[in-house]
C-alpha cells in the first residue's frame, strides 16, 4: 500500500482529508519534531508528503524559528534532504504537496528559490482545496520514480 507522510496540526481538517485518502496508508504527524521522528522511523520511505507550513516549531534553532515564523513546515524539507544526493533531494521535493493557508509567505524564501524541484502548492483558503489536494496526491503517487515499483 502506498504511504503518505501527512503533516497537519488541525485535527478536524486532517480527519476530512484522511477520509478522502482512505485507500492509502497515512502516517499523520502534527509538528516539526513528530515529522522528523516519522521520517527517521520509516527511513524516508514515503510515496508522498503533504506538508502544512504553519505547524508547531518544536525545534532548537531560534534563528530559523524567527526567520521562518508561520512557515516552519518548509524547514522539514531541508531536514529531509540532509545527507541525500541531489537526485534523492529532487525526488523528495517532487513527492511534496504544500497545503497551507500561509503559502504567500514562501515568496522570496531562499529554500524555495534553490529547491531542486518546485513542489505542488495548494492554498487552504480555496473552497475546492481538498479536492485539489487529493488530485495532487494521486498524481504524485501514480508517478514512477527511479528505484520504485
Amino acid at each position: 500500500m502506498k504511504k503518505i507522510l501527512f503533516i497537519e496540526d488541525e485535527g478536524e481538517l486532517a480527519d476530512k482529508i484522511k477520509e478522502r485518502l482512505y485507500n492509502y496508508s497515512i502516517e499523520e504527524v502534527y509538528s516539526y519534531a513528530t515529522a522528523i521522528g516519522a521520517w527517521h522511523k520509516y527511513q524516508g520511505c514515503f510515496n508522498c508528503i503533504i506538508l502544512d507550513l504553519n505547524i508547531p516549531a518544536d525545534m532548537n534553532d531560534e534563528v530559523l524559528k524567527k526567520e521562518y515564523h508561520g512557515i516552519h513546515g518548509i524547514l522539514l524539507l531541508k531536514e529531509f534532504c540532509e545527507h541525500k544526493t541531489p537526485e534523492e533531494q529532487e525526488k523528495i521535493w517532487q513527492k511534496t504537496v504544500i497545503y497551507s493557508a500561509f503559502t504567500d509567505k514562501l515568496d522570496g524564501k531562499e529554500i524555495i528559490r534553490n529547491a531542486p524541484h518546485k513542489p505542488k502548492i495548494i492554498p487552504k483558503e480555496n473552497p475546492v482545496s481538498i479536492f485539489e489536494l487529493k488530485k495532487a496526491v494521486e498524481e504524485i503517487i501514480n508517478q514512477k520514480f527511479d528505484n520504485e515499483q
